[in-house]
């Protein structure tokens, strides 16, 4: 208990004093507060509150405390807030360093003694049962609570509603038309099958086209043709090796007319076909494919397609072919590129045709470098696989390339070199 000092008698300042912890250090500035406040006692919350101070601050700072702890109470003073202030529950000052846990709260069992009882303590053995039985009660709740969540989220388990799966076999029609020749029509509505082809009737078809195609060549007709005989399978979900004969001969038809939107819907196809098992010129088709993304210049197709190959398939004549067109254009060997093209197998001459006037102004670039100042236009012809030289001087001219009149006509190298240039970035756009 703080001992007040009688102002009058002008007695030296004696430190207040604490019953209860003579360890703990008092306020040094103490009496001048009392002596500011006029006031001869101090409220007990208050001499608890310095006493919980003091215990929650460490040696180095205890300096700090004191003149926090002075300006406290000194403004507390000057406000007339002294006894007014809840001193039980104001926050300590900043220089209680210490954890909270190594702070032992107190307890006031006598408020006019002034003694500190510290019996309440939070590390009691019957407080840590108290919490470890109010966490395990919580952890419980918790667990009910996600049990009683999970069980009415889920799902329980219904038939299966075959009322919404559409049932395909019960709609598939069996065509009854006997007519061989019908004009392709986008189908706007469910298929008549007075209006379709059967199967037996459609390999009828497919032999009257492929006559129709040697003796007359109307490939708008022919077109036509196979795709309503395509419709007519599709809408009778044939799928079979007459379907894959089909589709291969749509396809050779329209690579021979430079029909590319139609070859690549029947290229499309027969993949899937032949994905399926289904018998057919499948090595044939994948040499195609292959030419057709060296014409597109998709090269990401092109690797996907070399990787999906097997050991096997890369053994097939025109598969080699193709791979071997595909590395002749990757090295920019154009002398070996050419010779290639010239022994292209099957139809897949018609798929180079569709790049290789870009393949020549190319390589009519490396051959400006590395043939200085003429070169002949027949040797020129030889190397970029023209039939005549006539076709060579014809292309040249295209180009803006001037050829000289001379016995021998040839090319200035140097000068036709911006010409092939330009030519090339043409393609490139």
């Amino acid at each position: 208990m703080y001992t007040a000092v009688d102002i009058s008698k002008k007695q030296p300042p004696k430190a207040p004093q604490i019953q209860k912890n003579k360890k703990t250090p008092v306020l040094k500035s103490s009496l001048s507060i009392a002596n500011t406040s006029g006031d001869s006692t101090w409220p007990d919350s208050l001499k608890v509150y310095v006493e919980r101070s003091f215990a929650a601050c460490s040696t180095s700072a205890r300096k700090r405390l004191e003149k926090q702890l002075n300006q406290i109470i000194s403004s507390a003073v000057k406000n007339k807030k002294l006894n007014s202030i809840n001193w039980t529950i104001r926050p300590l000052p900043k220089a209680c360093d210490l954890e909270p846990q190594t702070v032992l709260p107190v307890k006031r069992t006598s408020v006019s003694a002034g003694i500190i009882d510290t019996s309440d303590n939070f590390d009691s053995e019957e407080r840590k049962e108290r919490r470890l039985h109010r966490f395990q009660k919580e952890a419980e709740a918790e667990a009910a609570r996600k049990e009683a969540e999970s069980s009415s989220t889920m799902p329980i388990p219904q038939p299966p509603n075959t009322a919404d799966v559409h049932n395909w076999d019960a709609d598939t029609i069996v065509g009854t038309c006997t007519r061989l020749e019908k004009s392709y029509f986008r189908l706007t509505s469910a298929p008549d099958p007075s209006q379709v082809r059967p199967l037996s009737v459609l390999r009828n078809t497919l032999e009257l086209l492929k006559r129709k195609w040697v003796e007359e060549n109307n490939y708008t007709y022919i077109c036509s043709q196979f795709k309503s005989m395509r419709q007519d399978l599709t809408v009778q979900r044939i799928t079979n090796s007459f379907t894959v004969e089909v589709y291969e001969t749509h396809a050779r038809v329209a690579l021979e007319t430079n029909d590319l939107g139609e070859y690549n819907q029947c290229q499309t196809q027969l993949k899937q076909l032949y994905s399926m098992g289904l018998p057919g010129h499948a090595m044939e088709f994948l040499a195609y494919r292959i030419l057709y993304f060296l014409y597109t210049r998709n090269k990401g197709d092109i690797n996907a397609a070399m990787a999906a190959m097997l050991p096997s398939e890369k053994q097939d004549q025109a598969v080699q072919h193709a791979l071997s067109v595909r590395a002749a254009m990757a090295a920019g060997n154009y002398h070996r590129f050419f010779m290639l093209y010239l022994a292209t197998p099957n139809m897949g001459g018609y798929l180079i045709d569709k790049f290789v006037d870009r393949e020549r102004c190319a390589s009519l670039q490396r051959m400006c470098k590395a043939f200085r100042p003429r070169l002949s236009v027949a040797v020129i012809a030889k190397d970029l696989a023209f039939a005549k030289v006539d076709d060579c001087i014809k292309f040249l001219a295209e180009l803006n390339v001037a050829i000289s009149q001379d016995e021998l006509p040839s090319v200035d190298m140097k000068l036709a070199y911006p010409h092939a240039v330009a030519a090339m970035q043409i393609y490139e756009k």
